[in-house]
């Protein structure tokens, strides 16, 4: 069982293992692992992870958190 929150609905939910295929050949993105799962909201999405994937999210973090302003 795969525990995922659906990205439609924003609800968590619990998939079976049965309805999550991988998407990305690690042999062309090394780091990275994409697995599309069936969601019982009736659509496929694709959740990304990986050492690149979340080092990618983090520059975005720092990031966001400079654009954000500071009362002084």
């Amino acid at each position: 069982m795969l525990l995922i929150t659906c990205p439609t609905t924003g609800a968590d939910e619990l998939v079976a293992d049965r309805h999550a295929r991988p998407v990305a050949d690690p042999r062309t993105r090394p780091g990275v692992v994409a697995v599309a799962v069936r969601c019982p909201c009736g659509g496929d999405h694709v959740y990304l992870t990986g050492r690149r994937i979340e080092e990618a999210r983090a520059r975005v973090a720092c990031g966001r958190r400079a654009d954000r302003r500071v009362a002084a």
